[in-house]
């Protein structure tokens, strides 16, 4: 259904990467959501008040926060996708993250609401009516969150959406918590304990779980995360396609929403190549990872000194003294700059955050190895954090 209505309400919808789609596709499985939400919230409640079971309730309030939960996610991929402005020349990608905040927040209230009345039902419990129509209710619930769960999971990976993923995780908690409850009333048929009551406590605790966690995930983004290694990849992969470029360094993505991606780095290339043709290579790179990447690239030229001999074995032995300390550290920028008395072999070095050692020890570790090898040579090293 959900796939069938995207193929006709989509236009393009077989280039999912662009805002225009992404929006659109989020707006249909939003509204989707929506519908469906709001039919087993109006089902479970009704059966909950007949059947005066507290779980049902509460797993009708959990609907009810999904239908809430999608509305805020169409109107969020919605305003995500309006054009940039004179106010926001970024775009406005980032609300896809806003949106999906307040859906966490949603999340954790109607959590907080079932406790509540979980431990009233636990201190003064009332009998629960187990029905066939009940029962019947929450196996339809399980397999329409069950489909639920897969579109959100499809379209979620198609464009890549964080929002509509962390909607298929809430789909699935949902299966889960309807299984627990679906128990609970079974149960009721065995013993006279509030069973519902005490389930319903350990549903409000799944839901301010899921919410908390939900929130961590919208949070994490708009702080600022590191882009994917497969993003990575591709981002060398293209510029190193291009024969001019040595080598690349320095690379910073700033994410400013879905398709709101900046991208800079340096290029290494020959310092005895034509200016003219390297400015044209540098300008192709950035024209080819705005169409493959969908983003906006911003490339620094550096000139390596390609034919010192000299310069490119002590730049090797510096990479391997840093790595024997740790392999992900890495040396660029290397220059050599030869005096009377002694050489000053100046370079950056790019060193992890979670590197256990300071910048001091660090410096101290590779400017004495290489100084007692070529006692006459003293590093100027700087320190840089990555930003991958």
């Amino acid at each position: 259904m959900v796939s069938f209505l995207i193929r006709k309400l989509v236009p393009g919808y077989k280039n999912p990467q662009r805002p225009e789609v992404r929006r659109k596709v989020g707006e249909v499985t939003g509204a989707c959501g929506i519908f469906f939400n709001i039919l087993l919230f109006l089902g479970k409640l009704i059966m909950g008040i007949l059947s005066h079971s507290i779980a049902i309730v509460g797993d009708a309030l959990n609907n009810l926060s999904d239908a809430g939960s999608s509305i805020i996610t169409m109107i969020g991929f919605r305003l995500a996708g309006k054009a940039p402005d004179a106010d926001h020349p970024f775009g406005h990608g980032r609300i896809e993250y806003i949106s999906g905040l307040l859906v966490s927040l949603l999340i954790c209230i109607m959590g907080f609401e079932l406790g509540k009345s979980s431990i009233e039902g636990i201190l003064h419990p009332s009998a629960v009516d187990c029905t066939v129509p009940a029962i019947a209710m929450l196996i339809a619930s399980l397999l329409v969150k069950a489909y639920m769960m897969f579109y959100n999971f499809k379209w979620g990976k198609i464009i890549e959406s964080t929002t509509m993923r962390a909607t298929a995780i809430d789909s699935r908690n949902d299966m889960i918590s309807t299984t627990v409850v679906l128990l609970a009333v079974i149960s009721t048929r065995f013993t006279d304990l509030p069973v519902d009551a005490y389930i319903g406590v350990a549903l409000a605790i799944f839901i301010l779980y899921s919410g908390i966690n939900a929130a961590r995930d919208t949070i994490e983004p708009l702080l600022g995360t590191p882009p994917s290694k497969e993003f990575l990849d591709r981002i060398e992969e293209i510029v190193m396609s291009h024969e001019a470029v040595s080598g690349i360094h320095d690379v910073v993505v700033h994410d400013y929403g879905p398709g709101r991606k900046m991208i800079s780095l340096h290029a290494e290339v020959s310092a005895f190549q034509d200016m003219f043709y390297i400015h044209d290579c540098i300008d192709n790179i950035e024209l080819d990872l705005a169409r493959e990447l969908d983003c906006e690239a911003v490339i620094h030229m550096d000139p390596i000194d390609t034919k010192n001999k000299d310069l490119m074995r002590l730049s090797e032995e510096a990479k391997a003294i840093a790595k024997s300390i740790d392999p992900r550290i890495t040396i660029h920028d290397f220059r050599m700059v030869p005096g009377e008395s002694h050489t000053n072999l100046i370079f950056d070095m790019v060193v992890p955050h979670d590197v256990s050692l300071s910048e001091r020890e660090l410096v101290h570790a590779v400017s004495s190895r290489m100084r007692k090898n070529h006692p006459n040579h003293n590093c100027v090293i700087k320190i840089d954090r990555s930003y991958v």
